[in-house]
């Protein structure tokens, strides 16, 4: 009995080294975590070789996500010069619990640059961004990251989709011939809210991709 508490009170100082050891490695990481998911990226568009034509594939496939004047996000290699690169990261949201980081924002193209809410239109799929007032009622989050960390992900999948609407055919053909170019091959950026194809109208174009975070220019 002697030996066993003689040995209990030699170990237990190296015990509590080891917890101590333990939860300050647990808040570091927790530190990071926290970091990393609010840290300003911008996001990339990638898509896989089964989807769409080749000449699809090279609008959308490594294109930026771009914030439009007008509310919308879209995508495309040659943005409009009312366009600017989406610039933001996770954000606590208050529909969420406290200290949780389930919003998206972005820094805004506005004239004075704000950061806004990115949020999923609920009737037409299509992302926008805005203030509080302009997303209540629509679907703003929970926003994630994939296992590691590169992908963003909405209600915990990644149901993003590259659209073209038979009026942007119309207007990219028409800025063609009055020898505008500002602003082409630029795709919307909607969510497959219900794995049904986002209810797009005939004559659209979708193609399925992953949105990749990238570390933004200081």
């Amino acid at each position: 009995m002697v030996l066993g508490v003689v040995m209990m009170a030699t170990m237990l100082p190296t015990m509590i080294g080891l917890n101590e050891a333990t939860q300050g490695s647990r808040q570091h990481e927790e530190d990071r975590v926290n970091n990393a998911r609010k840290s300003r990226t911008h996001l990339v568009a990638t898509v896989s070789l089964t989807q769409g034509t080749q000449g699809q594939r090279e609008q959308v496939h490594n294109a930026m996500v771009q914030v439009g004047r007008d509310g919308k996000l879209y995508i495309t290699k040659q943005p409009a010069s009312t366009m600017v690169p989406y610039n933001g990261g996770f954000y606590s949201h208050p529909d969420f619990p406290p200290s949780n980081t389930s919003g998206l924002v972005t820094v805004s193209g506005e004239e004075t640059p704000t950061l806004r809410w990115v949020f999923l239109d609920k009737n037409t799929h299509e992302l926008r961004w805005g203030g509080r007032p302009d997303s209540e009622g629509h679907v703003c989050g929970p926003f994630d990251w994939s296992k590691d960390e590169t992908y963003v992900t909405l209600d915990g999948w990644e149901g993003w989709l590259a659209v073209r609407l038979p009026d942007d055919e119309t207007h990219d053909r028409t800025n063609h011939e009055l020898g505008i170019d500002d602003g082409r091959e630029v795709w919307r950026l909607y969510f497959d809210q219900n794995d049904d194809g986002a209810d797009l109208p005939p004559g659209a174009q979708g193609l399925e991709v992953r949105l990749k975070r990238v570390t933004a220019e200081s």
